[in-house]
């Protein structure tokens, strides 16, 4: 099966096994978009608070 992003190359029978359906490249692509995404949502909910991932849009905008 080629994968469904590129369309190029071909994805391992391991890979389908799993359940993915994208190559290594592109998946590693997207898991970086991902990465870089959830990257800027953790915050300090409260003062002297620990960092946490902050899920909901309205409290990243009230945090600042």
């Amino acid at each position: 099966m080629d994968c469904l992003i590129c369309g190029i190359e071909e994805v391992e029978s391991a890979r389908l096994a799993l359940g993915y359906k994208v190559c290594l490249t592109c998946g590693e692509a997207a898991a970086q978009a991902e990465t870089e995404k959830r990257r800027g949502r953790i915050a300090i909910a409260y003062a002297k608070g620990a960092y946490q991932y902050i899920t909901d849009d309205t409290n990243l905008k009230e945090l600042g």
